[in-house]
């Protein structure tokens, strides 16, 4: 799952092609993302965070029929709906940019 924090925070360094903006996998590096340490909390935590929305993604029922972005648009949603996709949003924020997520 991307993290909304790091899509806005790289947008502006993305390509455009016909479709939108691109190269998400090239620009993200350009983050200041920590190597992982299991003793910060903060890791772990963000760890924990990833774990559950694996297990949140899995019950999304899906056929193997659906079109890869209706496929991706029920697991967002469902990740939505669970409230772990802005709980992820936080903890990177906190991680990449030491503040929690402003409040919209």
């Amino acid at each position: 799952m991307q993290s909304n924090v790091t899509v806005s925070a790289i947008k502006h360094l993305q390509s455009r092609g016909q479709w939108g903006a691109r190269d998400f996998d090239k620009v993200m590096f350009t983050l200041p993302i920590p190597r992982f340490d299991p003793d910060n909390a903060l890791h772990a935590e963000l760890a924990e965070a990833g774990a559950r929305a694996e297990q949140v993604a899995a019950r999304v029922p899906l056929t193997g029929t659906e079109s890869t972005n209706r496929a991706r648009r029920a697991i967002r949603q469902t990740l939505a709906e669970d409230s772990i996709d802005s709980a992820i949003d936080d903890l990177v924020s906190r991680l990449l940019f030491g503040e929690p997520l402003a409040a919209a």
